[in-house]
């Protein structure tokens, strides 16, 4: 039988990550989507209404979805002057494009992968809009142009769970003096760092929480998709769960002693979940919607595991 503990707060290890420089140049991926064509084929192939987005500067993310209504990967979708900025999971990049191409039949639309020609830095925390105080002026996922030791570059405002961030986009040849000028007074963190803190703040990652196994809802990506839009891939199904209320799992934050010997999560003797991002003593899973409480108690092998709170709040 499913235990409930008196406390919701649980321990979730946070890392002190304000005012801090994370390289995601490589965690992400850069596509550069052109032609007359380009946001009408991503709006007919994602959650979100792109077709909103209508002059340059604007931006919102929109989950990719395969036609039984699973996760392909979370967009973000950026209007550049000269075409569309789509920021991918680094290692979901190529499934992105090709997805893209295979949809792509007569559309004037054509794919280019900047990654490499590029980098991507993020800014976290309240002090970096202390530096670029016009980004915070405009909405999340919305860009603007600036200048960083006299390079051009694309300022995106965008968060992590509840926190503010700014991604730095620019030309490779340039990285190196604006890492110089961003580095004079902020730290810098590694990828292993940041894994910890997107764990944390609940942010769901491609390869973990971002896959063919779970729908957009489950992964709490309800803010992504937008419900009175045309038709796009995969949106029968969507729909039919969020008015049906079919959803059978939620993305949660957990926490444990000890480490754990597997994934899977049992309450009692019945199945209850399974863990799909671990730190140290804390993690991130899907449970069914029956045991999705902060203060559930569920099993993995031999420790106890302890939902702290939905993803999603």
């Amino acid at each position: 039988m499913t235990q409930r503990t008196g406390s919701t707060t649980g321990n979730v290890a946070e890392l002190n990550f304000n005012d801090v420089l994370v390289d995601l140049s490589s965690y992400l991926g850069r596509l550069r989507v052109n032609g007359s064509d380009a946001i009408d084929l991503l709006d007919r192939l994602s959650t979100n209404r792109l077709t909103d987005l209508t002059a340059p500067g604007m931006g919102m993310r929109s989950v990719l979805t395969t036609n039984k209504g699973r996760v392909i990967d979370l967009l973000g979708i950026h209007m550049m002057g000269n075409g569309i900025l789509v920021v991918t999971s680094g290692a979901a990049l190529r499934k992105v494009a090709d997805w893209i191409e295979f949809y792509t039949i007569m559309e004037d639309v054509e794919n280019v992968d900047i990654s490499g020609n590029t980098f991507h830095l993020r800014l976290i925390g309240i002090d970096a809009y202390k530096r670029f105080p016009e980004v915070n002026n405009i909405t999340n996922s919305s860009f603007l142009e600036i200048e960083i030791s006299g390079s051009s570059c694309t300022a995106i405002r965008t968060k992590v769970g509840g926190d503010l961030c700014l991604d730095i986009i620019g030309r490779k040849d340039d990285e190196g003096s604006v890492r110089q000028i961003l580095l004079s007074d902020m730290d810098e963190r590694s990828l292993l760092d940041y894994e910890r803190y997107r764990i944390s703040k609940g942010e769901p990652a491609f390869g973990s929480e971002l896959t063919e196994d779970f729908n957009p809802l489950e992964a709490g990506l309800i803010d992504y998709i937008h419900f009175n839009k045309g038709c796009y891939i995969g949106q029968e199904v969507v729909a039919r769960l969020n008015t049906y209320d079919k959803v059978q799992r939620k993305l949660v934050k957990l926490t444990w002693q000890g480490s754990l010997c597997g994934r899977n999560l049992y309450s009692g003797d019945q199945s209850a979940g399974i863990v799909t991002s671990m730190a140290n003593g804390f993690g991130l899973g899907f449970v069914r919607k029956i045991h999705a409480e902060p203060g559930t108690v569920l099993a993995c092998g031999e420790e106890s595991v302890t939902i702290v709170e939905l993803s999603s709040d």
